[in-house]
């Protein structure tokens, strides 16, 4: 079989998602089950046969995969394939089997399965990670995993989200903190914060500041680190674009680690303009191996979280195709040996309701019997902005699953006071007393618990879900959020607003036509039209700008309207007092993306774009981000493309009242801006070269 047919068949036979409409077009029912007979007929040898993808990830699959059984593969059918996993000895079929079947073969079995099927074989196979009694990923087992995200990484907000997450039950899988900022030493510093954390609760369960192995790898040296993290993707081009590395360059650095946590999910290629012609199943399979590669090589503790639904509705549209999706990857992951997690989660430009997420996650939970779900302080992290799944509803969905947290964290809350039973207002306020006495603190307990009490409603106060245990008002607080995030996605930049910051500004546009065009086609975000990038090509007929400032909507204009009269003019002082020459035009793009600040950058010839771009609705606040990247490559010729990969930039992220103040956030940029001119280089380049004077000990 020629590989343009496997792809064809491939995405032929996909249930339909809205991301691999460019591939297959429209929804045709009797095609795709024409396809789907083809690939039951299909031999797994025929598949293994056919290098579906000409890149490194491809070599890697192959070189990995356990060849033992090659000769009956050769002759083993898709449609037998099927009756071995809705058999009555699926997990040992998979057992024997499972590491010796390709990615592209998993995806084809995935792709002839119905829900129902799909949900019979992911409650048949499991693979525990080891344990006494319920061990993560067990038959009996249902975990979580804590993200106790903060949008300025307070370590108060940090800590009580933990104490809370515990407080119901969570947390026995990983705690795996999002970093807002992401420079080595935040990073540093928040490793050390959840391992206190770990430490003197002595929780047995692992901890993660989700990086990259890239920083994770500099901060070895100062701190440890309990777990390296990594975003997989299943090209080669992907990866890069990720991690400026492929999948070898990746084992290299992971085993420095002795444990790993990856995040996939269906999609992102296709985001990245990555997916090489590929559906996007078959692309998550080849993921997933990549993770077993990854693992094999280490060898060592290994999990792996799907984040489906966090790219939008460009990828899926409707709550039905969320479920499949969920569906499909657990079950592609445990086919290649790997414990498995999801994130049932919906960005909030999706539209996908509060109320219709959590019946979803509630049916996810019994039919794909994933290892562990997140858990968040509320059903909106705080952060990142998207909707997930609560603290609060991780007891009955155990109750739900008739599955349990591991056997070591229940004994382990159990001694430290903490029940099903005991309000959570005081399991948290007591989790923070034996936090501090752990830690020296000589006052009473009974002293610390009412300290507890007092940090817990001044958090509450501050608006962070945590210490309600009314649901009814959790849930109005959670309406009351989607209600802004939908606000913030319509909003449109404010002339005003733009006149008193920008000074001389040039509005231009993308091919985004409509904010409904640019949430449903973000690629139409990263493309000007050609009449204003022309007019960008001649603002400066002579003497070009050295730093170009550019501001876009992106998914929150309000960001922009709250925050651009401090921010822009006291970062065009700063750049001015360290001698950079500022384009005197501020270039501002109506339903921008980031990539259409490296179009501008190549219209004009500058060395560095500053992009400044309102994001993550679904806070309750307005956060601007900066995305600071250099245009020259290795040999000082300029980079500049639609097609730069977003590794090649820097981004300084939570601008806003409760998170990264104004005057913080001028002096991160231009404190960036100087060592790119020194170093020459953005992104991840500039990430994995420590700072000198970074001041961590």
């Amino acid at each position: 079989m020629d590989a343009g047919t496997l792809r064809q068949t491939l995405a032929l036979a996909s249930a339909f998602k809205e991301g691999d409409r460019s591939i297959v077009g429209a929804p045709d029912d009797r095609v795709r089950d024409e396809a789907r007979r083809a690939l039951l007929t299909t031999t797994v040898g025929e598949i293994h046969a056919t290098t579906l993808i000409d890149d490194r990830v491809s070599e890697e699959l192959q070189r990995s995969r356990d060849r033992r059984y090659d000769a009956e593969f050769r002759f083993l059918t898709i449609a037998r394939v099927r009756e071995a996993l809705l058999g009555p000895d699926a997990d040992a079929w998979v057992r024997a089997h499972g590491r010796a079947l390709g990615s592209e073969a998993i995806a084809a079995v995935v792709k002839v399965l119905t829900d129902d099927e799909l949900s019979r074989v992911s409650r048949a196979v499991f693979h525990p990670l080891g344990g006494d009694g319920v061990a993560i990923g067990s038959e009996g087992h249902f975990g979580s995993r804590i993200q106790p995200n903060s949008v300025g990484d307070d370590d108060q907000e940090i800590l009580f989200s933990i104490f809370e997450g515990l407080a119901y039950g969570c947390g026995d899988v990983i705690i795996g903190l999002n970093p807002a900022a992401d420079d080595l030493g935040t990073i540093v510093r928040l490793e050390r914060l959840l391992e206190e954390a770990v430490r003197r609760l002595a929780l047995p369960t692992r901890f993660c500041v989700l990086s990259d192995l890239v920083k994770q790898h500099a901060a070895l040296g100062r701190t440890k680190v309990d777990v390296g993290f990594q975003s997989l993707a299943g090209t080669s081009r992907a990866l890069a674009g990720m991690a400026n590395h492929d999948v070898d360059g990746l084992a290299d650095l992971a085993r420095s680690f002795d444990g790993l946590y990856f995040e996939t999910g269906q999609g992102s290629e296709v985001t990245n303009g990555a997916a090489e012609g590929v559906d996007m199943g078959t692309l998550e399979a080849r993921t997933y191996g990549v993770a077993r590669c990854l693992r094999d090589a280490t060898q060592v503790w290994t999990i792996v979280n799907d984040v489906a639904g966090f790219i939008g509705p460009e990828v899926f549209r409707t709550a039905g195709q969320l479920e499949r999706v969920c569906l499909e990857d657990v079950v592609m992951a445990k086919l290649h040996g790997l414990t498995m997690g999801l994130d049932v989660c919906a960005t909030f430009h999706m539209g996908i309701a509060p109320s219709e997420l959590r019946a979803l996650t509630r049916r996810v939970a019994g039919r794909a019997a994933p290892v562990y779900l997140m858990a968040v302080a509320g059903n909106a992290d705080p952060m990142l902005g998207y909707m997930t799944t609560s603290f609060r509803e991780h007891p009955g969905l155990r109750r739900g699953v008739g599955r349990q947290a591991t056997s070591a964290m229940r004994r382990r809350l159990d001694e430290l006071g903490v029940s099903e039973a005991a309000p959570r207002p005081e399991a948290v306020a007591r989790l923070s007393a034996l936090f501090e006495k752990a830690g020296g603190s000589r006052r009473s307990l009974a002293s610390l618990e009412e300290e507890g009490r007092r940090r817990l409603l001044e958090l509450r106060e501050r608006g962070l879900d945590l210490g309600i245990p009314d649901a009814a008002r959790a849930d109005a607080r959670m309406e009351a959020i989607f209600a802004h995030a939908r606000a913030a996605l319509y909003a449109a930049l404010d002339d005003a607003v733009l006149d008193d910051a920008c000074g001389r500004w040039l509005p231009v546009r993308t091919m985004a036509d409509s904010r409904d065009h640019y949430l449903a086609d973000p690629t139409a975000g990263e493309r000007l039209r050609d009449e204003d990038v022309r007019a960008v090509a001649a603002r400066y007929p002579s003497r070009r700008p050295q730093v170009q400032l550019v501001v876009s909507d992106g998914l929150n204009a309000n960001a922009a309207n709250e925050q651009l009269r401090g921010l822009l003019p006291a970062l065009r002082r700063a750049l001015a007092n360290d001698g950079r020459h500022v384009g005197d035009t501020v270039i501002v793009v109506r339903h921008g993306r980031v990539r259409a600040g490296y179009e501008i950058g190549a219209s004009v010839r500058a060395e560095v774009v500053i992009h400044l771009i309102g994001e993550r609705p679904g806070t309750g606040l307005n956060t601007l981000s900066a995305y600071v990247t250099y245009g020259r490559d290795e040999e000082g010729a300029f980079r500049w493309s639609r097609d730069l990969q977003h590794s090649a930039t820097t981004a300084v992220c939570g601008i806003h009242r409760r998170g990264k103040p104004i005057d913080a956030a001028v002096a991160e940029v231009s404190s960036v801006v100087a060592r790119i001119f020194r170093e020459r280089r953005s992104g991840v380049a500039l990430e994995s070269r420590p700072k000198a004077d970074d001041g961590i000990s």
